[in-house]
């Protein structure tokens, strides 16, 4: 099918998205018997008052959902539509509006004004959590998460959010993560989130991962070895190391890192672009490196004050980072991990590779920033080591 046929179309869906009276969008009807996603819906939310629509991909046993706005929206609808479907239904009131594709790419408009239906904004949080409270899951009951009716334990309802909000950033990134990835935990810890990754990789998009978590603790790693084995997660090991010291020589698809402590967090993404690694999520913590080397004059009313200079450093701190990840062909977004009534290292670094080698108009970036400040992450001096920059 030729998407310039259906461009028109697709601005005429997109423009009725971005309509307050739009309440839903319903593609059905796949032309190919194969496409797992026999029905794709989305509805208006606000989140965070911020309007996006969500867009919910209805596979046989799952439901994949993406929060989009803007020219995200655009994206998906071009994607969706390479996918095959005949049948588009958008309800938006007196303009509502059904499309019938045809199999080059032609199309039928016909109008369908219907009653204004009325629109729920409301984002309750509880019903699009991927994991769902008051539904037993034995992945949560193992992890003393929840009791064996369902219900999230009421000290645990932080954990949980936590947990859920950490798999609505892996569905934004899952596309880039191939059938039976590799994917490495640095400083995994507990590894909450390690068996959150596995459940959902494995059982709810069933790409098959294997996942090895790493930490120093060695009794914490021999608890979460034994777990694993009591759920039968076959494919998720745990392994004593220090991120510093890590030799891997395998592929790496993913690595994720959360609160690896000062430059931890530049070990781990230094070995995630050695190997390789098509997505990198890191929530750093502790960022002590850069406190006792910047200086601006500028600056120095935020600099004299301890408090102060201790969060600019660690913002700064991450901004060379991200700057250094985009240099080497990622495409990085920092943002909130979770919200600061569950935890104030709440800034994650996303990056997802979209090209290869290394661009010099990023890498200047990363060299005027870091001059402005007389500062200099660990992240670049490991890569200038192994010459990657």
């Amino acid at each position: 099918m030729g998407l310039n046929s259906f461009t028109q179309a697709l601005d005429d869906v997109y423009e009725a998205i971005n309509s307050e009276a739009f309440s839903r969008l319903i593609i059905s009807s796949p032309r190919a018997s194969s496409n797992i996603y026999k029905k794709i819906i989305a509805t208006p939310l606000i989140i965070k008052n911020k309007r996006v629509a969500q867009f919910s991909f209805h596979a046989a046993d799952k439901v994949v959902h993406y929060n989009l706005d803007g020219a995200e929206i655009r994206r998906k609808l071009e994607e969706i539509y390479e996918l095959g479907y005949k049948q588009w239904e958008v309800e938006c009131g007196a303009d509502s509006f059904k499309l019938l594709v045809g199999k080059k790419g032609n199309y039928k408009k016909i109008s369908e004004s219907k009653e204004a239906a009325p629109i729920n904004y409301e984002h309750n949080r509880a019903k699009n959590y991927i994991l769902k409270d008051g539904e037993p899951n034995e992945l949560l009951i193992k992890l003393g998460l929840m009791a064996q009716s369902g219900k999230v334990y009421a000290d645990k309802q932080r954990k949980f959010r936590q947990i859920n909000k950490f798999l609505e950033t892996l569905a934004s990134v899952a596309e880039n993560v191939p059938e039976n990835a590799q994917i490495l935990d640095f400083g995994c810890g507990k590894s909450y989130l390690s068996f959150a990754l596995y459940h959902y990789f494995n059982f709810v998009l069933g790409k098959n991962v294997n996942v090895t978590g790493l930490d120093l603790k060695k009794d914490v790693i021999e608890h979460c070895a034994r777990l694993s084995d009591e759920l039968g997660y076959e494919n998720l090991k745990f392994y004593c190391g220090d991120i510093a010291e890590f030799s891997g020589d395998r592929k790496i698809d993913m690595v994720i890192t959360l609160h690896a402590c000062d430059t931890a967090t530049d070990y781990a993404l230094f070995h995630a672009i050695n190997a390789g690694a098509k997505v990198i999520l890191s929530v750093p913590c502790c960022q002590h490196e850069l406190f006792g080397q910047i200086d601006n004059e500028l600056f120095a009313p935020i600099l004299k004050h301890g408090a102060l200079k201790e969060q600019f450093a660690s913002l700064l701190t991450d901004a060379l980072r991200g700057q250094l990840l985009e240099a080497l062909g990622y495409e990085v977004s920092v943002m909130e991990f979770a919200g600061f009534e569950d935890t104030a290292k709440n800034l994650m670094i996303r990056a997802v590779k979209v090209r290869d080698g290394v661009s010099a108009d990023k890498l200047r970036g990363y060299y005027s920033l870091a001059r402005e400040f007389g500062a200099e992450v660990r992240l670049h001096r490991l890569l200038e080591g192994k010459g990657l920059v």
